[in-house]
């Protein structure tokens, strides 16, 4: 693999971790294991496919299906926080699998994840103030899940399929684009009724 594609797939592991939390954390962390799609044997990064790493993980996985509001600002600012350092450490092993430098792997995927981190953590905001607002059919940990699967889905992509993570990016800006005019048009909306 040369460094394009190792470069795309630090980008999409960072962005399956931001917006994936818990869930493609473990799924990344299994197939490092499996050494598919990623290999990190022989790096300092081996640690993600071991079997105590991958326990964390799934104690993290059940803690997170415990959470109580994800609203609560602390833990969206924790959460961001840990999807940075997740998308950092599987974006370096995914450079050093390829025995290129790690930096430019952990700075690609740590800003990544803190990306995708804010664009799910926003998602699962609106979501659960929608359920409080009113008799609405679902729940934010309904949403959290399918983000958790999308984020399955995006790793899986980002490690046989690198290039499509550019894809993913554009169409999660694209996201947050489209969210940012709506939020500006409700504002000037509200202006006007002065």
């Amino acid at each position: 693999m040369d460094l394009f594609l190792a470069i795309c797939e630090a980008l999409g592991l960072g962005l399956a971790a931001g917006l994936g939390g818990p869930l493609a954390w473990l799924f990344i962390a299994v197939m490092a294991g499996l050494q598919a799609g990623i290999d990190p044997r022989g790096t300092d990064s081996a640690f993600i496919g071991e079997i105590w790493f991958i326990g964390l993980l799934l104690v993290a996985n059940v803690l997170e299906l415990l959470r109580p509001n994800p609203r609560d600002r602390n833990r969206r600012r924790v959460a961001v926080a840990v999807a940075a350092v997740f998308g950092a450490v599987f974006g370096s092993a995914a450079l050093a699998a390829e025995g290129e430098s790690t930096t430019i792997g952990f700075l690609i995927g740590g800003l990544a994840g803190i990306g995708a981190a804010l664009v799910a953590s926003d998602l699962l905001s609106g979501a659960q103030a929608r359920i409080e607002a009113g008799p609405e059919a679902g729940s934010a940990v309904t949403l959290g899940l399918i983000l958790g699967a999308a984020g399955v889905l995006v790793a899986v992509l980002a490690l046989f399929l690198p290039p499509s993570s550019l894809l993913v990016a554009g169409l999660l800006a694209a996201l947050v684009i489209s969210r940012r005019r709506k939020a500006d048009q409700k504002y000037q909306g509200l202006r006007i009724l002065r």
